[in-house]
């Protein structure tokens, strides 16, 4: 059984890592910036874990993960949590001229619940930042962990300015889920309108963060 990323090659510990773990944008479907919603004019950054290695080991696409077809994608290890933590805080810091809206995680997801408080914490620091994102923790999960931290994600999304949707949790509304276990119901659920070339990228449609009472499909990658 897989229990990291099939391209250790591209994992980067932090004290040999020259560059910024809150990069800019270069992903087309995400786009660089927001142009509607509450977060117009917001610049798109994203943060990059290992996946598997971070993730819950219930997460329905384990063995599919997109992370498989992304071999070029900087990997940041989470084994010196303090020093990811500080890196952030630090870029973070000197990013206070900028509105930025957060991806957490392009590929990994919160692996502790103090990871997830320290982003509580930035959030309450940084008034030019928001998050959004997705995690495969769940509070329904035969996984301890997954619980615990499920429910800190829980409390985190408490702030106007966290959106981070549950994967899969069919009785959530502020969820996202697989067309393969799932498909979308007019009122309560949309199918990604990125997938269907109905906008042109995340920061044009904005729907994960600005919708909070309907789940979104997503086809798998």
């Amino acid at each position: 059984m897989l229990t990291t990323t099939i391209y250790k090659k591209n994992i980067h510990d932090l004290d040999e890592y020259k560059f910024k773990i809150i990069k800019d944008s270069k992903n087309i479907k995400l786009g660089k910036k927001v142009i509607k919603g509450m977060y117009n004019n917001y610049k798109l950054k994203t943060v990059t874990l290992i996946e598997r290695e971070t993730c819950p080991a219930d997460c329905i696409h384990w063995g599919d993960c997109y992370g498989n077809n992304m071999p070029f994608a900087h990997r940041i290890s989470h084994e010196n949590q303090n020093l990811l933590q500080k890196r952030i805080y630090n870029e973070l810091l000197n990013s206070t001229n900028q509105l930025l809206l957060i991806r957490l995680h392009v590929l990994g997801d919160f692996f502790n619940v103090k990871y997830v408080k320290f982003w509580s914490i930035m959030l309450n620091t940084f008034k030019n930042i928001a998050i959004y994102g997705y995690t495969a923790n769940n509070i329904n999960s035969k996984i301890d962990l997954s619980r615990d931290i499920a429910k800190e994600i829980i409390k985190l999304n408490y702030s106007k300015h966290s959106h981070i949707r549950f994967s899969n949790d069919l009785n959530n509304p502020f969820s996202a889920n697989s067309f393969d276990i799932v498909k979308p119901v007019k009122g309560k659920s949309i199918l990604c309108p990125v997938q269907e070339n109905k906008t042109a990228n995340c920061g044009t449609c904005g729907l994960c963060w600005n919708q909070k009472s309907q789940s979104i499909i997503f086809k798998t990658h």
